[in-house]
């Protein structure tokens, strides 16, 4: 009898985690494979890993100790699993009857290496993924059918260019072949684009699976509208730099990129979606110089996402609480002389005045919660000392 294992990568799910793994003791029946449950809890601050502990002794917990995002979550599950077949499954997932079957199923077929399910929104009745395309030059994915009512149009299974991380399955095979997840793409987004794409260029087909259903609440990780749409920036930066051309990149995407801005940064405060261009430039260089591209094509890149960011704003800029720099992050270079490097320097340096800025900000926010913490205890004191007295 084979295995599959099925991996879920686990942060703060104390409302998910009980129904998601409910819902799935009921693929064990009359199931022809033995079924494995890897939870991998990414540094949870709440009770959703003693759930899981106390509640559901068939399924394994692996803690990491602190959040490595969804694909290095993922990739200790992946490590750690000993199943022929690999799922990988979000949190705030609800599987439905033959969930399970309808994905072994399709990654069965000839020549499949990825398969994904029909996700629903909370309704049961209205598309949340039905496959998923990519837009060029702006690298952006689409999942069909979001928002549509459920209908005949996406009962259809068939091929796609990338499927949800939120229920993808994949043979051991393909895993073994080109590697994990990409780590890079932290905290998440994108990298189930980059996994299946990866595998696509290994010649693998990508199934969608509509047998295989499940209802997807989304985004519980992801709660909050901005950092989430900086992480959605940034995993699309990174897949772009990845998977286009060098020359495409610097000719196409970053004019594409001008017009877009508008959409990609509309409610942006104080620069925290558009620093996501400035941490693309380490990408660059990374990625770039390990695939063989010219100095020249890496400079341009730069220079060009350094361009994309407008000047980064502190929240607090001016505050007495916050002192200015007494000195520059980066010192001066002979580089400074030169206009695209020097403009490459000052957009890094804006870059590390803003994470200082923001973690003096975190460390007054602490300080501040401490002076209200110890002024309630002089209170409650007082408030002893009077009852006391009298």
């Amino acid at each position: 009898m084979p295995t599959v294992s099925v991996i879920i990568p686990l942060w703060n799910g104390e409302k998910w985690i009980r129904p998601c793994l409910v819902a799935l003791t009921g693929q064990y029946e009359s199931a022809p494979f033995a079924l494995e449950l890897v939870v991998v809890d990414n540094g949870s601050q709440d009770n959703s890993p003693a759930i899981v502990e106390n509640e559901f002794p068939a399924a394994r917990l692996i803690r990491n100790g602190r959040n490595l995002g969804f694909a290095g979550g993922c990739n200790v599950g992946l490590a750690a699993a000993s199943g022929d077949a690999l799922v990988l499954l979000n949190q705030d997932t609800r599987v439905l009857a033959g969930w399970l079957a309808g994905l072994l199923a399709a990654l069965n077929e000839p020549g499949v290496g990825v398969a994904g399910s029909l996700a629903l929104l909370s309704d049961g009745a209205t598309v949340q993924h039905a496959g998923g395309v990519v837009d060029w030059p702006l690298g952006i994915a689409r999942h069909r059918g979001y928002g549509d009512a459920l209908d005949e149009r996406w009962r259809q299974p068939g091929d796609a260019q990338f499927v949800t991380g939120a229920s993808l399955a994949l043979r051991r095979e393909v895993l073994e072949r080109i590697g994990p997840l990409d780590e890079g793409f932290w905290p998440g987004y994108y990298e189930d684009v980059d996994f299946c794409w990866r595998a696509r260029d290994a010649g693998y087909s990508i199934r969608y699976a509509p047998a295989s259903i499940l209802i997807h609440a989304e985004s519980s990780s992801f709660s909050e509208p901005v950092y989430t749409a900086w992480a959605r920036l940034r995993g699309r930066l990174r897949f772009c730099l990845k998977h286009l051309p060098a020359q495409r990149f610097v000719d196409e995407f970053l004019v594409a990129e001008a017009a877009y801005q508008p959409t990609v940064l509309a409610g942006d405060r104080h620069g925290q979606i558009a620093r996501a261009y400035l941490e693309a430039i380490p990408m660059a260089f990374e990625m770039w110089q390990a695939r063989g591209e010219s100095n020249d094509l890496i400079a341009q890149a730069s220079a060009g996402l350094a361009r994309l960011c407008p000047p980064l704003q502190a929240a607090e800029r001016g505050s007495a609480d916050i002192p200015a720099p007494s000195q520059p992050l980066l010192v001066p270079s002979a580089l400074d002389r030169l206009p695209l490097w020097g403009r490459l320097r000052r957009s890094l340096h804006q870059l590390a005045i803003f994470y200082s800025e923001r973690r003096q900000r975190e460390l007054l926010s602490l300080i501040q919660k401490d002076r209200e913490y110890i002024r309630r205890l002089e209170a409650e004191i007082a408030l002893l000392q009077r009852k006391l007295s009298a």
